[in-house]
């Protein structure tokens, strides 16, 4: 707790309340915090949009969050759909990701994302194409996808530097 009019949580704290509102069969949108999903998603300029999984089928490129083995949480997109209903999940900024996740461990889909005000659906149109090209991408020319995520790194680092104000 900061003060008497402000609450900060951490994700371990907020993720259980938000958990019992999506039980409840309500979305949770949430402020996006951290670079793991740059350049698609950037830190303290958009947010997520979080709903029940209510047996909900998993394809490459969906976004959702997850609770680890040790009780961490995270938001990454699904990078691999095995036989077994298990997943390989990573960020977009990221080429190390958590493996064989099982379904189990998904707390929420990500439907839409909200960005300036806007609402994007990150269920079809080109949002979807260019999320679920850009993990075809990088499943079949991983060297690729990781130039290009450099070069745009090295191109844009200063709006990603100045995002965290």
């Amino acid at each position: 707790m900061l003060d008497d009019k402000n609450l900060s949580l951490t994700m371990r704290e907020l993720m259980p309340l938000v958990e019992e509102e999506l039980k409840k069969g309500k979305d949770v949108m949430l402020p996006l915090k951290g670079f793991s999903m740059t350049p698609f998603l950037i830190h303290n300029r958009d947010s997520i949009v979080l709903t029940a999984m209510n047996s909900r089928s998993i394809r490459v490129g969906d976004m959702v969050m997850f609770k680890r083995e040790g009780g961490s949480y995270a938001m990454h997109r699904v990078y691999k759909v095995h036989s077994d209903n298990t997943f390989d999940i990573v960020g977009d900024a990221q080429f190390v990701g958590d493996k064989n996740i099982r379904y189990d461990m998904l707390v929420a889909y990500v439907p839409k994302v909200i960005r300036n005000g806007r609402e994007i659906d990150c269920e079809k149109g080109f949002w979807r194409t260019v999320m679920t090209g850009y993990m075809k991408l990088r499943m079949t020319h991983p060297l690729t996808a990781e130039r290009l995520l450099k070069i745009y790194r090295i191109l844009f680092a200063r709006s990603l530097e100045n995002s965290n104000e």
